[in-house]
């Protein structure tokens, strides 16, 4: 089976860090519901800069875990060979 991944990185300030980690919990939950998997990364010398991940196994998938209009940029799975 063919997977899809979406990636976003984010910049976020000092005053919306608190914020933007209390989202993460539900934008989880919805990836979960559709079902996907979301992971979000911080960069281990910026603090505040954030790489998101949002794997499923299709594009209609990955639009259902992200809010209408917030769907990055998607990537396919290719076999080698």
């Amino acid at each position: 089976m063919t997977r899809v991944l979406a990636m976003q990185e984010r910049v976020v300030a000092p005053a919306e860090r608190g914020a933007y980690l209390a989202s993460l919990d539900r934008r989880r939950a919805r990836a979960a519901a559709v079902p996907a998997h979301f992971w979000v990364f911080e960069h281990a010398t910026e603090s505040g800069r954030f790489v998101e991940f949002t794997e499923a196994a299709s594009d209609e998938a990955i639009a259902a875990a992200h809010e209408v209009g917030q769907t990055p940029g998607r990537w396919r799975e290719v076999q080698g060979g």
